[in-house]
């Protein structure tokens, strides 16, 4: 088969067969082979592996290759012919996209699992409480922490939902990390939590920072965008000013809403103001009403949930069920692991199918390849990013994931999707591709240095908490 050509997908049958083959037949790669996969920078091959491309158009495959160029996908298909690439082998793997987050608050990963079980130790209060005696450092130790799990995770694309900026001197710190960490993220410039409500964005500062970082001079795989309180702690007069400027920069806007069960969600007075969109991305949503759900979906609104946070902080059960039945665009988010504890996106998209399940009720609500779409294009859509990311489609950048199924946990072969949905776990990333480059690899990270992002944590968080301790 030659690079121009893609073929069709195979019938189920066809494919569990296939894969089965492939798992008990697979051989090691010759060491050669693999440190020139590791080591080569503009042309790859992935053979051999089960392919979940996301694409309808493409297909999916029992046994295919994937071939990538200088960053992007040229081909996907079976036999391909790519006589320069260096190979990498996907036997016993499933090579898919990336896995998307949509919400994360990043700058908190060194305050993992902190949250008490008391009003005063809760999420909201620790959060703040911490947050005022961070250095712009510690906010950058705190990305580079959730980025290093990301790529451990095979999440390739995070959005940085960034609410501790003190100063410009914090964000700048924090964008800094994302262009290290060669990780794909979205940049979403937000407030000063102490700040309180009623406060406008700074407004100045945004436009400084998207000028000297993204304005005609971006890396390509970093991203710019405004993380706004919004209409539950400012007035919706002063969030359309806000939506004025990002819209004015070209930028898209973020924000929580309907996080609180039985008080106003704003959809209807932001639909009203026209600050709805798909350049509007809404956090949670949660607690809206049946009008306000056919509104997002008629405003292609794009909603990012978090079922495990959600739960935990008492924002109620996601509504995954609604959401769908109102084609309302769902991406999908780990938010803070404060309070989730791991960025665990596997886990993510199996609590999202057994809410639909449980709200149908019916072992048959929704199926895995449409969670795993929720997980990948849909957050794709939601960053409005689908154009270059989100499936395995030639042409769009190449931001691939390897997932092992000779684990304990996966094994045997079943059908991939309902693999990956239902028994994943970050573990089993073998292989992290992000435009092309190499970022995990035989499970190992290849441009971060976990050990040491773990101690600067550690001692960022044990100096934080003297500090508290002596107030």
């Amino acid at each position: 088969m030659t690079d121009s050509t893609i073929m069709s997908g195979i019938g189920r049958r066809e494919f569990l067969a296939g894969a089965s083959a492939v798992a008990v037949a697979a051989t090691a790669m010759p060491g050669s082979e693999a440190h020139a996969a590791d080591k080569a920078g503009g042309e790859f091959l992935i053979r051999g592996a089960a392919v979940v491309s996301v694409d309808p158009k493409v297909g999916d495959f029992a046994k295919g290759d994937i071939h990538v160029r200088d960053g992007v996908i040229v081909a996907v298909g079976a036999a391909i012919t790519a006589p320069h690439a260096a190979v990498i082998d996907g036997a016993n793997m499933i090579a898919m996209p990336g896995l998307i987050d949509t919400h994360w608050h990043m700058w908190e990963s060194v305050a993992r699992n902190l949250a008490g079980d008391e009003a005063k130790t809760g999420y909201f209060p620790h959060s703040r409480t911490l947050g005022v005696l961070f250095t712009p450092e510690d906010n950058a130790r705190g990305v580079r922490l959730g980025l290093a799990e990301a790529i451990h995770s095979g999440i390739t694309t995070v959005h940085n939902w960034s609410h501790n900026n003190l100063t410009p001197a914090y964000a700048e710190a924090e964008i800094a990390v994302h262009r290290e960490s060669g990780a794909r993220a979205r940049y979403s410039y937000g407030y000063y939590r102490k700040t309180g409500s009623n406060t406008m964005l700074p407004l100045d500062d945004i436009r400084a920072i998207h000028q000297k970082w993204f304005a005609g001079k971006g890396d390509g795989v970093t991203t710019f965008g405004i993380a706004t309180r919004g209409p539950n702690n400012n007035p919706i007069e002063m969030c359309a000013q806000e939506m004025r400027f990002a819209r004015e920069l070209g930028i898209p806007l973020t924000t929580h809403v309907g996080i609180e069960p039985g008080k106003n969600s704003w959809v209807e007075a932001m639909n009203a103001a026209g600050l709805l969109g798909p350049d509007v991305l809404l956090i949670h949503a949660t607690n809206g009403t049946a009008t306000e759900r056919k509104i997002l979906g008629e405003t292609k609104t794009p909603v990012s949930c978090s079922p495990y946070t959600e739960m935990r902080t008492g924002f109620g059960i996601t509504p995954v069920r609604e959401f769908l039945a109102n084609n309302v665009p769902i991406g999908l988010s780990i938010d803070t692991t404060v309070l989730c504890g791991n960025a665990d996106m596997f886990a993510i998209m199996k609590a999202m199918q057994n809410l639909d399940d449980g709200q149908a009720p019916s072992e048959f609500g929704i199926t895995a390849q449409r969670v795993l779409e929720m997980g990948t294009i849909g957050g794709a859509r939601a960053l409005g990013l689908a154009d270059r990311i989100g499936s395995l489609t030639p042409g769009k950048r190449a931001d691939i994931i390897l997932v092992r199924t000779d684990a304990i946990n996966m094994a045997p072969m079943a059908e991939p999707a309902r693999m990956i949905v239902q028994a994943a776990q970050p573990a089993n990333v073998d292989t992290v591709m992000v435009d092309g480059r190499i970022l995990k690899r035989h499970g190992k990270l290849t441009t971060l240095n976990a050990n040491k992002i773990m101690l600067d944590a550690a001692e960022t968080i044990g100096r934080v908490n003297a500090q508290l301790a002596k107030t």
